[in-house]
């Protein structure tokens, strides 16, 4: 039985559960069996006469204040987790129950369902935005309908929470400035085929509101770091940081005054649990008979930015995540930085990308990606705060943070087997 202050949701099943934000949104309904094996955080604040450059630098073993005192916990016997993967060999928890199936595969998913019978699914299921377009549209708009087929034909489904992401109303070359819901599709999308499969995936989900007793929502994620991160924002520049020579390091593309969104992995799974108890809510009041929510209320049917509501410079958090990996010794400031102008910056992506392509390898500068770090990119996410209680609950500075120890600990260990 749950007590007074866990949460109980029925049967959830998460769609991607062992790959990055299905992962965490698995340990944090598991109420975080990750942590039982971490070094516990200090309760005393150190001294600021203690604190010194290299006292900064974050290692293994830098302990935080724990995510479990920071979410709301799950009860046990009233919340019941499945993970469906395609591969279940990472990221497993002991209290979930795993299940491998192809998400594109009707017949085994709608058997998987019968099987299942969730009364919540969250879909976390998506490759990285640098996959091959065919398999970008198999898994994000092929896989997304067939879930929501499957969900249909079980019957049991109330409440379906899609993953989306912040870059459907993007084009890859404006600025966003505080960019909300009311920002329209960019579709097709020439610079971006990732954003393009978002965009479809995500309408089918909306569309799909209110069918077979199902109701639907998506929360659209902005710059996603921390634990489990193997090839986002944070990922890269601790990588590039661990790696590069100082001069390098010194340098930046365009003018140093773009504001850009991350958002910790642990506030995204909490914003699509927010999702999923204001579903489930909703769900109730209708089989009850009571009044229709209002349209401002909305939380069905609706699409929401999920952010840390923290903007903040693309160098300066660049330069953060290298002084907690520890280069700072000839690493200088923001003020003394050589900036190259962004018109260059760009011209230099397509130099790169021209030489490498001719290489036959992978260039590490693209123009889109000199774009991205010239520009602003950050969004509102006042809506889902009103309509869900969302709140972000780890700052992006600790998630940074978490960030890094996550490389230390366990990315540094892949590659050098990788490189060996």
């Amino acid at each position: 039985m749950a007590t007074p202050n866990e949460k109980s949701i029925g049967t959830v099943l998460v769609v991607g559960g062992c790959g990055f934000v299905g992962g965490n949104l698995v340990d944090q309904l598991l109420n975080f069996p990750s942590e039982d094996n971490l070094p516990p955080a200090s309760k005393e604040p150190k001294p600021v006469e203690k604190y010194s450059r290299e006292s900064l630098i974050v290692t293994p073993s830098t302990a935080f204040p724990t995510l479990r005192s920071r979410y709301p916990a799950y009860s046990r016997a009233g919340t019941r987790v499945h993970a469906l993967d395609l591969k279940c060999t990472r990221n497993r928890h002991d209290r979930a129950i795993y299940h491998e199936c192809d998400i594109t595969d009707e017949s085994a998913l709608t058997a998987l369902f019968q099987e299942i019978k969730p009364d919540v699914v969250i879909n976390t299921a998506s490759p990285q935005f640098t996959a091959p377009d065919k398999i970008l549209k198999k898994v994000n708009i092929e896989g997304t309908k067939t879930l929501l087929k499957a969900a249909q034909s079980t019957g049991t489904v109330k409440a379906f929470v899609h993953t989306s992401s912040a870059s459907v109303v993007h084009d890859c070359y404006s600025d966003l400035i505080n960019a909300t819901e009311l920002y329209p599709y960019v579709y097709p999308n020439p610079a971006e085929y990732y954003s393009e499969t978002k965009v479809v995936a995500e309408k089918a989900v909306l569309e799909a509101n209110g069918t077979s007793g199902m109701l639907t929502c998506a929360i659209r994620p902005a710059g996603v770091v921390g634990e489990g991160d193997r090839g986002g924002f944070a990922y890269a520049i601790i990588l590039t940081g661990s790696k590069a020579p100082a001069w390098n390091l010194n340098m930046q593309l365009g003018h140093g005054e773009g504001l850009f969104d991350n958002t910790y992995v642990g506030n995204l799974c909490y914003a699509l649990l927010c999702a999923t108890d204001a579903l489930l809510s909703t769900h109730t009041r209708k089989a009850e008979g009571k009044s229709e929510i209002l349209d401002f209320e909305r939380v069905d049917g609706e699409a929401f930015n999920c952010t840390n509501d923290e903007p903040a410079y693309f160098w300066d958090t660049s330069r953060f995540l290298w002084s907690r990996y520890g280069r700072i010794d000839g690493v200088r400031p923001a003020t003394q930085a050589w900036a190259l102008p962004r018109e260059m910056a760009v011209f230099a992506g397509f130099a790169s990308e021209w030489v490498n392509w001719a290489l036959g390898r992978p260039s590490k500068l693209t123009a889109q990606g000199a774009r991205y770090a010239c520009m602003h990119r950050y969004y509102s996410c006042e809506k889902l705060k009103k309509r869900t209680g969302y709140k972000p609950m780890v700052s992006v500075e600790e998630g940074l943070e978490r960030s890094v120890r996550e490389f230390k600990t366990i990315a540094e260990g892949e590659l050098g087997k990788k490189e060996k």
